[in-house]
């Protein structure tokens, strides 16, 4: 799964170092993809997240994560399939 590129609707459990400035571990889901995912050059992935885990559960962030972060394991979860649907087919 590390080679699969980020998705939205994925859940990512965020330590401190997986992410620009990061002050605290967290879990996020992504909302949506702003810059760095088609970028060999660029280190990082911007995005915009809800978190769902680290105490600020609800509130909409902009973050920078570091791509070598999403290979590692426990990073990402994959939305699972509810009732057949898959949640990347449009």
């Amino acid at each position: 799964m590390s080679d699969e590129p980020l998705r939205i609707g994925e859940t990512l459990h965020l330590g401190k170092s997986d992410w620009v400035f990061g002050d605290s571990s967290m879990r996020v889901r992504v909302s949506d993809i702003r810059y760095g995912h088609d970028s060999d050059e660029s280190p990082v992935i911007g995005i915009i997240a809800t978190i769902v885990g680290g105490g600020r559960d609800g509130r909409m962030v902009a973050i920078a994560i570091y791509k070598q972060s999403l290979t590692h394991p426990g990073v990402r979860e994959v939305p699972r399939v509810v009732n057949g649907t898959d949640p990347y087919q449009g």
